[in-house]
């Protein structure tokens, strides 16, 4: 089987991901240094506890306006953390229709699967039927030999079993298949997909 090779289906999408992880990224800038300077103020706020439990009174008030300011600044860092998840929401609603567009430019519908399937089917039946057609022929071609000395009478006497062996039956192409379908939908489906339906056999004259 030749090397399939499918071609790059989706450059447009690709470009607009592009754009999009580019202000995407400005987002999640503001996002670490926000979140850093949380973590500050979380440190600042666990020292400043700390102090405050062994504190005298003047150090106390101190400690106290100290811990009033950082817990504002956590407040404000909080709000600009929910609108920042807010821009985001609104940033990836933007991309929504252009996802949509380039994807739509997609060259995906060139790969037909019935196609496939039906080219196969017509070429292994002309194949096969190619093959019983020979088969027949050179069976015709000495079947009134066979039979005038199979279905003689007094043959018949001493091999009755001769009247029903030794037909064309006998000698067309094998078929030993016992599912009703060479290949199900399910199968195609699977293939589909990407996959190869479970319990499939690689004959040894296929690579």
């Amino acid at each position: 089987m030749t090397e399939i090779k499918v071609k790059p289906l989706f450059k447009e999408a690709e470009k607009v991901i592009a754009d999009y992880k580019e202000e995407a990224k400005k987002l999640d800038n503001q996002e670490r240094e926000l979140e850093a300077e949380s973590s500050v103020l979380h440190e600042e706020m666990t020292a400043n506890l700390t102090e405050q439990e062994n504190a005298d009174v003047g150090t106390l008030v101190y400690l106290k306006i100290q811990a009033k300011e950082i817990n504002q600044k956590a407040e404000i860092i909080a709000v600009l953390l929910e609108e920042l998840k807010q821009e985001r929401t609104q940033l990836k609603l933007k991309y929504v229709p252009l996802y949509r567009q380039a994807l739509a430019k997609s060259p995906y519908p060139e790969y037909e699967a019935t196609e496939i399937v039906e080219r196969y089917k017509y070429q292994m039946l002309k194949e096969i039927s190619e093959i019983g057609k020979q088969m027949r022929t050179q069976y015709y071609e000495i079947a009134p030999d066979l039979e005038e000395i199979f279905h003689d009478k007094g043959v018949l006497e001493q091999f009755p079993r001769l009247a029903y062996t030794h037909t064309y039956d006998s000698y067309k192409p094998k078929f030993n298949w016992f599912n009703n379908s060479v290949i199900s939908k399910s199968d195609v489906l699977t293939a589909c997909d990407g996959s190869l339906p479970q319990g499939l056999k690689q004959p040894k004259d296929v690579k």
